[in-house]
């Protein structure tokens, strides 16, 4: 193998480090818009099966406390009557107790009988009163945990028109770009990295390495420049020939003329531009 094909071998493996190296990194900073909406719309969709299944458990419980409440306030009323039914009956047994008291002497036994029952009745009482305060309890807690699904009900709203809105901006933005790109003759469904930026510029140095004739221009990978790109040469409106990009840097590339394409000499000064337009 002589010194040409060893140059070209070397050249060969640095340029596929080179596109290994840009095909790496074009894909690791790929977006995909569409997908990234669709995963706004999976949460919308998520967070509303969210707030539908809080709303339904908050009737469900809004329910139950309901009939508890309702349960309770009935419980309430018949203990209500029951007191009263026990204030009139130990109003009577007072009456009768009165009554036996002046027959003291004949009636002790049945007096003591009345003093017991007394006891029992107030003992009831006693216990009518506890079962009050315990159901008036569970009442107060049964309010509070309404009011707490109440509140995790707003969140979850809150939550959902965030969503919902972030999406609507997501939409809009996409629709956006796709006007744009289409109002500039660019498909929406085009990889970003396959289109080639409209720039100009000239050429810088002109020399030959092996055979092949390379040039130099003034536009770079700042300009959007790639290696791969071909740019067409001019000189006024005589079209000369046209540029394979081999090496690009910030502010200029390097690139081998296709003599396929060469219809005359290529000079110092001679402009460039990755879209021909003579006129």
């Amino acid at each position: 193998m002589n010194l040409l094909g060893k140059v070209f071998v070397v050249l060969i493996l640095v340029l596929s480090i080179v596109f290994m190296t840009l095909a790496m990194a074009m894909y690791a900073t790929h977006k995909n818009w569409r997908e990234i909406a669709q995963d706004r719309q999976t949460q919308v969709q998520q967070t509303q099966a969210e707030y539908d299944q809080l709303k339904t458990q908050y009737n469900r419980r809004e329910s139950e406390l309901t009939n508890e409440l309702e349960s309770s306030v009935q419980q309430v009323r018949k203990l209500e009557t029951e007191r009263v039914a026990l204030v009139e009956r130990n109003s009577g047994i007072q009456s009768e107790l009165d009554q036996l008291k002046q027959e003291r002497r004949d009636a002790t036994a049945a007096v003591a009988a009345t003093q017991q029952n007394n006891e029992r009745l107030a003992g009831e009482v006693t216990g009518l009163r506890q079962d009050i305060r315990s159901n008036q309890q569970l009442r107060d807690q049964a309010f509070s945990t309404a009011l707490t699904a109440t509140e995790e009900l707003h969140q979850s709203k809150g939550q959902l028109d965030s969503a919902l809105e972030r999406t609507r901006q997501l939409t809009s933005q996409v629709a956006g770009m796709t006007t744009v790109m289409r109002e500039n003759g660019l498909d929406p469904a085009t990889d970003a990295a396959a289109v080639k930026p409209r720039v100009d510029g000239f050429v810088s140095q002109v020399k030959r390495v092996a055979g092949a004739q390379l040039i130099e221009v003034t536009i770079g990978s700042d300009d959007g420049l790639k290696p791969g790109h071909t740019i067409e040469v001019f000189r006024d409106s005589k079209y000369l020939g046209r540029v394979e990009i081999l090496k690009t840097s910030p502010d200029k590339s390097v690139g081998r003329v296709d003599r396929r394409f060469q219809q005359g000499q290529i000079q110092e000064g001679d402009r460039v531009a990755t879209q021909l337009d003579l006129g």
